[in-house]
Parts: structure tokens; C-alpha cells; sequence
């Protein structure tokens, strides 16, 4: 009986975790592919221009985010400042919403007599909130109060948006340069995680080839 147990005990577990990764989503990327240029010239134009170029590139717009960064406080302050006016509106909303269904759930099993509601007016009927002329069952689910804004997230979602999106063209340009100067450039779309057998798997790395591979994962679906 004990080594029916164990049995279930690895079993079991082992089942789960079969069906979740039966059940994962393929996770893709995109695999860049460089060839080398054959001359020694053009090997030294990648080196020399290329190379130089977008370590330039990359320090500007890392200088540039820096800069947006530092920058982006008052446009988070007055973002902020205005959802907190939407949030204390929504909050008396709720409030009033609030007061309404405690008092339907208070008058549910009450007798029919008549109560003066503010904005309502005189209601005869008990189970009268969320519903016109008084009559029919109330809600049992009270209303959600809303949330109230943050300010480090709003800073945040302004930092990415016009921050870390902001135009940054140093790959696309390394990647002229590098043809310009005789290399090849070949771009696929690899799976990485979670793959089927029919899907496409990275190229090895083969440097003593003049070959190689970097691989961008691609946003979700």
C-alpha cells in the first residue's frame, strides 16, 4: 500500500506539470544572422566605421533617456494632480453608491413605509437601489470603490513612454553600415521556449566562420 502511494505521490505531479507544458505558448524571437565581409577592407570598415558609429549612437540616446528621465517630474506631477481630481470624484460616486445599497440591503426584509432618500426621493418599496420605481430584488455585490492614483506608477508609464520609446535608429544604421561595407545581414524568426517540433530553432554561433547570431525575443501575442 506504501508503494502504491509513493507511486501516486510522483505520479500525479508529474501529470500536472506534463499538461501545463503541453499547454504552453511557443515563445518566438527574431534571429539576426551577420556574415562577415570577405576582405580584410571590408572587415575594417565594419571594425573602424560601423563598430564606432553605433557605440556613438548608443551613448547619445542613452545621454538622451537620461536627460528625459531628469526632466520628466512636472509632467508626472500634473498627470498625477489630475487623476487624483478624477479619483476624488469617483470617490464621492462611490460613496454615494455605497450609502445607496447599504440602506437597500437594511430595508430588504423591512415593511413597505415610506423613506425620504436624497436624490431619490420617497421610496415605498424596500430592494429599491440600482432599480427604477423601487420594486425587484437588490444587488448583493456592493460597489467597488476606485483606486486611487500613484504617483511612482504614473512616473513610470510617462518614463516609457517618452522615454523608452523614444527613436533610437543605432541598429538600424550599424546594419547599413555593415552591408555597406560587404557583410550580410539575414533575419528569421526562431522559437526559443515552448517549442513545436516543426518550429524553426536558432543557428548555432560559428565566429570562425565570419557567422554571427543574435536573437530578439518578440512581444507576446
Amino acid at each position: 500500500m506504501n508503494i502504491r502511494k509513493n507511486w501516486l505521490k510522483w505520479l500525479l505531479p508529474s501529470v500536472a506539470l506534463g499538461a501545463l507544458a503541453g499547454c504552453a505558448t511557443p515563445q518566438y524571437a527574431t534571429q539576426t544572422t551577420y556574415r562577415a565581409p570577405l576582405s580584410l577592407q571590408g572587415q575594417s570598415c565594419v571594425a573602424n566605421q560601423c563598430q564606432t558609429n553605433l557605440a556613438q549612437c548608443q551613448a547619445t540616446c542613452a545621454a538622451t533617456r537620461e536627460s528625459c528621465v531628469a526632466h520628466i517630474e512636472p509632467a508626472a506631477q500634473q498627470a498625477y494632480n489630475e487623476a487624483q481630481i478624477r479619483f476624488d470624484g469617483a470617490l464621492r460616486q462611490y460613496q454615494t453608491d455605497r450609502q445607496f445599497y447599504d440602506l437597500d440591503r437594511a430595508m430588504r426584509f423591512s415593511l413597505m413605509q415610506p423613506i425620504f432618500v436624497p436624490g431619490r426621493g420617497w421610496v415605498y418599496a424596500p430592494g429599491y437601489w440600482g432599480y427604477s420605481g423601487g420594486f425587484g430584488y437588490p444587488y448583493d455585490s456592493p460597489p467597488e470603490p476606485p483606486m486611487p492614483p500613484s504617483l511612482n506608477a504614473i512616473r513610470q508609464h510617462l518614463i516609457t513612454e517618452r522615454c523608452d520609446n523614444a527613436p533610437c535608429p543605432c541598429q538600424q544604421n550599424y546594419e547599413q553600415c555593415y552591408v555597406g561595407c560587404g557583410g550580410g545581414i539575414q533575419k528569421s524568426v526562431v522559437c526559443i521556449a515552448n517549442c513545436k517540433d516543426s518550429d524553426p530553432k536558432p543557428a548555432p554561433q560559428a565566429p570562425e566562420l565570419g557567422v554571427r547570431q543574435t536573437v530578439t525575443p518578440l512581444p507576446p501575442n
